[in-house]
């Protein structure tokens, strides 16, 4: 569009404006290539800046999804899925697209997967055929007794210390040392509970309702063990057990 032959009269600031009108460009652009035209007499190509997606943002989360599932199945089979064969699993999936070694190791860094030692392939977690059929049974059969209108009850176990405090307190971290607390009459913060303080072992029983009044035993550890199982044998929960049968509702669960 020759704008100076059918308007040789027109304004600089009029020529601009037309310009930019005609061909979709800014008139900041217009503006800096007549000046570069008329300091230099040539105009410079524009620098294309526009940005390449990384491997990361063109894989949606469909394929990555499909990817991680190809990832268990190694674990699934008890074998170590190591580069070179996840590659070949995806290379051979034509629904999966054909990734670089390099693309592909940021691919699974995005997506939280990370090399790590292992000494016997046993070390992953597997679930079997047999826990994948029980907790199916379980669902269903919870599920049948809430349509029956039954209640539920569940039960727990769980220790305390009875020195317990907060993780959290206010500390004066102006004083440094024991001899600047006494010469300053201040402490250096709360005092470091004991090792060694009572354990109580705490079991309890409740529905939806809520805790089943009556229903909370409590007693003082004989010994500091850290695993409280021990503590609640057989004869202590039987006899437990026994007292809060009373307490539940009719063809309870």
């Amino acid at each position: 569009m020759d704008i100076k032959q059918k308007e040789p009269d027109i304004k600089y600031l009029d020529l601009r404006d037309k310009l930019s009108e005609g061909s979709g460009v800014g008139i900041k652009t217009i503006m800096k290539t007549l000046r570069e035209y008329k300091t230099s007499g040539t105009i410079s190509l524009p620098i294309n800046n526009k940005k390449r997606l990384t491997i990361i943002e063109k894989v949606d989360d469909y394929t990555k999804n499909k990817i991680r599932k190809k990832i268990h199945e190694f674990w699934f089979s008890k074998k170590i899925p190591s580069l070179r064969k996840l590659i070949q699993v995806v290379k051979n999936d034509p629904d999966l697209p054909n990734i670089s070694r390099t693309s592909f190791q940021r691919l699974l860094k995005d997506m939280q997967f990370e090399y790590s030692k292992t000494t016997s392939i046993n070390c992953a977690l597997i679930e079997r055929d047999e826990l994948v059929l029980w907790r199916r049974k379980y669902i269903s059969t919870v599920r049948r007794y809430r349509q029956e209108g039954r209640t539920i009850y569940y039960l727990g176990e769980t220790w305390l210390n009875v020195e317990d405090s907060s993780s959290k307190v206010l500390v004066d971290k102006s004083v440094k040392s024991n001899n600047d607390k006494f010469l300053r009459g201040s402490t250096t913060g709360s005092r470091n509970p004991r090792c060694k303080s009572k354990r109580l072992i705490i079991a309890h029983i409740g529905s939806f309702e809520g805790f089943v009044a009556g229903g909370l035993l409590c007693f003082e550890s004989k010994e500091n063990m850290a695993d409280n199982h021990n503590e609640i044998n057989g004869n202590t929960f039987f006899e437990w057990f026994c007292s809060i049968l009373p307490l539940l509702k009719d063809d309870a669960v």
